[in-house]
């Protein structure tokens, strides 16, 4: 999973730095995708925490919570 976020991030990279677009055009273009990754990435540790707490649940013998 971390070798395909760093391949993403890394084609990302190559990508703006190789497209032909201004400086502003770019710095613009970085903002949008790094807010989209950030988001994407907070959904993803939200996800896991919400799984650990229900399996913490289940080795102390409780009922598991219902969303």
């Amino acid at each position: 999973m971390s070798g395909l976020l760093l391949g993403g991030v890394l084609g990302l990279g190559a990508g703006l730095l190789l497209a032909p677009s201004t400086g502003k055009q770019t710095r613009k273009k970085i903002g949008k995708k790094s807010k989209k990754l950030a988001r994407k990435l907070a959904g993803y540790i939200g996800a896991e925490q919400e799984f650990e707490k229900v399996s913490a649940k289940r080795k102390d013998g409780k009922a598991p919570v219902e969303a």
